[in-house]
C-alpha cells in the first residue's frame, strides 16, 4: 500500500499553467487517497492539529455577520500529518456535509467556493506578492503556497491545487471526501513544495485555513469573501500554526493524547 499511496501522489501531481482546471481524481483515486489516510493513521504518524469555534463562520473575515453562511463552509478541526513515503496529509473537517452540488447565495450566478490551506515557512518572514495571481490589480496578498479544494459554479465540478501565488505555477493533487462528506483529504508530494523562499524545508512549515467564496459577479477584492479562519484572526491579523515532520503539535485544541 505504501508503493501505492506513493505512486497516486506522483503519477497526479503535473504542473498546470494558469488557469487551467483539470479533473483527474475519480472516485478511485478518491478511495485510494482514504486508503493512504488509513495507513497514514495506522501507523501513528505526526500530526499538527488545529481546532476552530463551531458557527463562527460568516461574510466578514470569520466574523458571524452578514449573510447566513452553511455549517459545510464552517471549519471544526484542521490536521496535517506524513507518511514515509515523502506524502503530507491535509485533512479538513466541516460542521455539516459537503454537498455534491454545493449551492448558495453568494455564489448561486456564478464563481467558486474554495477550502483552502496556506503554507509558509514561517510567519515573521512572511512577504507579499502584488498583481500576483489574485485580486484586483494592486492588492497584495500573502507570498505562500494556496492548497486548495474548490467547486465551480460555472464548470459544476470539484478539483484539488496546489498553487505558489509567487510564479502562478498550479499541480493538481489528489483528494478526497469522508464517506458523510464532513472530511476533505488532500495529499501533497514533499518534493512539490520546492520554492525555498516559501517553504524552506518541506519537513517544518507553518500554516493556516480558510474558506473563501469568489462571486464572479463582484469587481476586483469585493468579490472574495473569507468566511471562516482557522485559527482565528487575531485583531484583524493572520495567526499560524506549526507542523513538523518529528513531533506532533496542537493549536487553538486541548493536547489530544495518543493511544497504543
Amino acid at each position: 500500500m505504501n508503493n501505492k499511496c506513493n505512486e497516486l501522489t506522483r503519477n497526479h501531481a503535473q504542473s498546470l499553467t494558469r488557469g487551467t482546471a483539470i479533473h483527474r481524481a475519480g472516485l478511485g483515486l478518491a478511495g485510494m487517497a482514504l486508503a493512504c489516510f488509513g495507513l497514514i493513521q495506522a501507523a501513528v504518524a505526526q500530526t499538527s492539529v488545529v481546532c476552530d469555534v463551531a458557527g463562527d463562520a460568516g461574510v466578514g473575515h470569520g466574523q458571524a455577520k452578514g449573510s447566513p453562511v452553511p455549517l459545510w463552509l464552517d471549519i471544526q478541526q484542521a490536521a496535517v500529518t506524513d507518511d514515509s513515503e515523502g506524502n503530507i496529509f491535509f485533512t479538513l473537517t466541516v460542521n455539516a456535509p459537503i454537498p455534491t452540488i454545493p449551492t448558495w447565495s453568494k455564489i448561486e450566478e456564478g464563481g467558486q467556493l474554495t477550502w483552502s490551506w496556506r503554507l509558509v515557512s514561517d510567519l515573521a518572514g512572511l512577504t507579499v506578492v502584488r498583481n500576483g495571481c489574485f485580486g484586483a490589480n494592486g492588492s497584495a496578498i500573502p507570498a505562500c503556497y494556496f492548497l486548495d479544494f474548490i467547486w465551480s459554479v460555472q464548470d459544476s465540478t470539484f478539483r484539488a491545487r496546489l498553487l505558489d501565488n509567487t510564479s502562478c505555477t498550479e499541480v493538481v493533487v489528489p483528494y478526497a471526501l469522508s464517506p458523510d462528506r464532513t472530511q476533505i483529504i488532500l495529499v501533497v508530494a514533499k518534493n512539490l513544495l520546492s520554492n525555498r523562499s516559501l517553504i524552506a524545508e518541506p519537513n517544518n512549515f507553518q500554516f493556516l485555513t480558510a474558506i473563501v467564496a469568489w462571486d464572479s459577479n463582484g469587481v476586483g477584492n469585493s468579490s472574495y469573501h473569507h468566511l471562516d479562519w482557522a485559527p482565528d484572526l487575531n485583531e484583524g491579523q493572520l495567526v499560524l500554526c506549526s507542523w513538523s515532520a518529528s513531533v506532533d503539535s496542537t493549536c487553538s485544541c486541548q493536547v489530544i493524547q495518543k493511544t497504543n
